[in-house]
């Protein structure tokens, strides 16, 4: 007789993060995207799982054309510190997918959007298999919320968030959000007509820019020259992060390895380089 599974039922609260390809439906019914979205799609959960490992959460389980993720905070004041981790990696894959494709050349260009909330009343449950295999799942009212969150497009990184996330986060240096209040058509296309939760949404969108002066300027780009070129240790949780996702990547297989390499060559030879070649004009102009 085979041994039976077994439950186990409790409460938590933390970060649920839900990730979906965008327009993944039409690609899997399309001649010219399916074969495309089946490479696509083992990629993304092979990196996911990694991405979500490093930032400390835990990856729940795949949905098909996405993933679902949980960062627990048993204390309320570790909501900050869980949201930054989790942001991270949102940020990291999103411009791994936008930059490498994984490392394919598709016809169309995969993206992928983000749904994060904060789950005050998970239950959770957690799933004894035969032979000792345990896996962990969730519910609760911000967990479908997340869900249905990810279908909506929004501005790099392609996040859309609850007003608690973006309070708690603070200033992210990275991107920026803006206020989202969805039409009667919108609530009825995203949310099924369900009211929960829709009053208090954000969506990522770039920052209003600032008025600075060009040596305010020049100092932030040495700032993140000095920051990129760098090579002692440092505490910093989203430098921790950023080295144990790429170290993974470049230890995982073929492709992962290629991933990284056009990953670093990106940031080093496009961006580095656009930033000293900024710096060079500024300081020019200032003499």
């Amino acid at each position: 007789m085979a041994h039976p599974v077994e439950f186990e039922f409790y409460r938590s609260r933390g970060i649920v993060w839900v990730c979906d390809v965008a327009g993944s439906s039409s690609r899997l019914n399309s001649v010219d995207g399916v074969e495309d979205t089946e490479l696509f799609l083992p990629r993304l959960y092979w990196t996911a799982a990694l991405a979500v490992e490093s930032a400390g959460g835990k990856f729940i389980k795949w949905t098909g054309d996405g993933f679902l993720a949980w960062f627990e905070t048993a204390l309320h004041r570790e909501i900050q510190q869980a949201i930054r981790r989790c942001l991270d990696a949102v940020w990291h894959m999103t411009v791994l997918v936008n930059v490498t494709q994984l490392g394919l050349a598709p016809k169309r260009r995969f993206k992928i959007r983000h749904g994060i909330t904060y789950e005050q009343d998970a239950l959770m449950t957690k799933i004894r298999h035969a032979g000792g295999f345990e896996s962990l799942d969730l519910i609760g009212r911000a967990v479908t919320l997340a869900f249905r969150l990810s279908g909506i497009t929004a501005d790099f990184p392609g996040i859309a968030a609850q007003r608690d996330i973006i309070e708690a986060a603070g200033n992210v240096p990275y991107f920026g959000f803006r206020n989202w209040n969805p039409t009667a058509e919108e609530r009825l296309e995203f949310f099924k007509d369900e009211g929960w939760g829709t009053n208090s949404l954000y969506v990522s969108g770039a920052k209003k820019p600032r008025r600075r002066s060009k040596a305010a300027v020049l100092k932030v780009a040495n700032a993140a020259i000095e920051g990129a070129e760098s090579k002692g240790p440092t505490d910093d949780p989203s430098v921790l992060f950023s080295n144990s996702f790429l170290s993974g990547m470049a230890s995982g297989p073929e492709w992962s390895r290629g991933v990284v390499a056009e990953y670093t060559r990106f940031v080093r030879e496009e961006l580095l380089q656009s930033l000293k070649a900024l710096r060079h004009c500024l300081t020019v102009e200032a003499r």
